[in-house]
Protein backbone atom coordinates (compact mmCIF):
# COMPACT_ATOMS: atom_id res chain seq x y z
CA UNK A 1 0.00 0.00 0.00
CA UNK A 2 1.41 3.54 -1.00
CA UNK A 3 1.38 6.17 1.85
CA UNK A 4 1.18 9.55 1.73
CA UNK A 5 4.81 9.62 3.61
CA UNK A 6 5.49 7.64 0.18
CA UNK A 7 4.19 9.93 -2.64
CA UNK A 8 4.99 12.96 -0.79
CA UNK A 9 8.74 12.31 0.46
CA UNK A 10 9.45 15.97 0.98
CA UNK A 11 6.19 17.28 3.09
CA UNK A 12 7.11 13.91 5.27
CA UNK A 13 10.50 15.09 6.26
CA UNK A 14 9.63 18.74 7.01
CA UNK A 15 6.80 17.51 9.29
CA UNK A 16 9.44 15.50 10.64
CA UNK A 17 11.58 18.70 11.39
CA UNK A 18 8.67 20.40 12.55
CA UNK A 19 7.91 18.17 15.18
CA UNK A 20 11.14 18.09 16.32
CA UNK A 21 11.30 21.77 16.37
CA UNK A 22 7.76 22.48 17.85
CA UNK A 23 6.94 19.10 19.55
CA UNK A 24 4.62 16.41 18.48
CA UNK A 25 1.60 17.09 20.15
CA UNK A 26 1.67 20.63 18.38
CA UNK A 27 2.20 19.27 14.97
CA UNK A 28 -0.03 16.26 15.13
CA UNK A 29 -2.89 18.87 16.31
CA UNK A 30 -2.18 20.95 13.81
CA UNK A 31 -2.40 18.48 11.11
CA UNK A 32 -5.17 17.22 12.57
CA UNK A 33 -7.04 20.49 12.89
CA UNK A 34 -6.08 20.94 9.10
CA UNK A 35 -7.13 17.38 8.09
CA UNK A 36 -10.96 18.30 9.56
CA UNK A 37 -10.91 21.82 7.45
CA UNK A 38 -9.33 24.01 9.53
CA UNK A 39 -7.36 26.92 7.15
CA UNK A 40 -3.89 28.08 8.54
CA UNK A 41 -3.56 25.41 10.08
CA UNK A 42 -1.26 23.05 7.74
CA UNK A 43 -1.00 22.34 4.15
CA UNK A 44 1.63 20.88 1.30
CA UNK A 45 1.27 20.14 -2.07
CA UNK A 46 3.59 17.87 -4.13
CA UNK A 47 3.61 15.62 -6.79
CA UNK A 48 0.23 16.09 -7.89
CA UNK A 49 -1.10 15.23 -4.63
CA UNK A 50 -2.58 18.13 -1.82
CA UNK A 51 -2.62 17.48 2.31
CA UNK A 52 -4.65 19.68 4.93
CA UNK A 53 -6.42 22.50 4.73
CA UNK A 54 -5.27 25.89 3.09
CA UNK A 55 -5.44 29.62 3.27
CA UNK A 56 -7.62 30.65 0.94
CA UNK A 57 -9.56 33.54 2.60
CA UNK A 58 -6.73 36.22 1.12
CA UNK A 59 -7.03 37.24 -2.46
CA UNK A 60 -5.10 40.21 -3.46
CA UNK A 61 -1.85 41.21 -1.18
CA UNK A 62 -0.71 45.07 -1.75
CA UNK A 63 2.67 45.89 -2.06
CA UNK A 64 4.79 48.71 -2.26
CA UNK A 65 7.49 49.39 -4.58
CA UNK A 66 11.13 51.25 -3.67
CA UNK A 67 9.23 54.09 -5.67
CA UNK A 68 6.44 53.49 -2.93
CA UNK A 69 4.26 52.95 -6.27
CA UNK A 70 1.04 50.23 -5.13
CA UNK A 71 0.35 47.51 -6.69
CA UNK A 72 -1.65 44.08 -6.30
CA UNK A 73 -0.34 40.81 -6.59
CA UNK A 74 -1.83 37.00 -5.99
CA UNK A 75 -0.92 35.42 -2.35
CA UNK A 76 1.26 32.90 -2.22
CA UNK A 77 -1.62 30.23 -2.19
CA UNK A 78 -2.84 31.48 -4.86
CA UNK A 79 0.38 31.41 -7.04
CA UNK A 80 0.89 27.83 -5.06
CA UNK A 81 -2.54 26.53 -6.25
CA UNK A 82 -2.36 28.06 -9.66
CA UNK A 83 1.08 26.06 -10.58
CA UNK A 84 -0.91 22.46 -9.27
CA UNK A 85 -3.68 22.98 -11.29
CA UNK A 86 -1.55 23.57 -14.20
CA UNK A 87 0.66 20.52 -13.33
CA UNK A 88 -2.60 18.32 -13.37
CA UNK A 89 -3.93 20.00 -16.67
CA UNK A 90 -6.17 22.69 -15.50
CA UNK A 91 -4.85 26.00 -17.19
CA UNK A 92 -5.50 28.89 -14.97
CA UNK A 93 -4.93 31.95 -17.26
CA UNK A 94 -4.31 35.42 -15.64
CA UNK A 95 -6.16 38.11 -17.67
CA UNK A 96 -5.02 41.21 -15.48
CA UNK A 97 -2.47 41.01 -12.56
CA UNK A 98 -4.24 44.25 -11.39
CA UNK A 99 -8.31 43.39 -11.42
CA UNK A 100 -9.32 42.29 -8.12
CA UNK A 101 -12.22 40.91 -9.20
CA UNK A 102 -10.62 38.68 -11.47
CA UNK A 103 -8.23 37.95 -8.67
CA UNK A 104 -11.53 36.97 -6.71
CA UNK A 105 -12.89 34.85 -9.24
CA UNK A 106 -10.02 32.68 -10.07
CA UNK A 107 -9.76 32.50 -6.14
CA UNK A 108 -12.96 30.77 -6.34
CA UNK A 109 -11.94 28.22 -9.00
CA UNK A 110 -8.41 27.41 -7.36
CA UNK A 111 -10.36 26.60 -4.25
CA UNK A 112 -13.16 24.54 -6.30
CA UNK A 113 -9.71 22.72 -7.67
CA UNK A 114 -7.88 22.14 -4.59
CA UNK A 115 -11.04 20.70 -2.35
CA UNK A 116 -11.69 18.61 -5.36
CA UNK A 117 -8.04 17.51 -5.31
CA UNK A 118 -8.20 16.93 -1.71
CA UNK A 119 -11.11 14.55 -2.13
CA UNK A 120 -9.98 13.06 -5.09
Amino acid sequence: MTTLRDVMPVTAARIDRMRKQLGVDVVNTMIRNAMEGQPGQFFAMENHRTFGTPETTVTTVICWDELDRCYRRDPQWMIDATEFANSIGIEIEVVDEQDHEEARERAKQLRKILREARHA
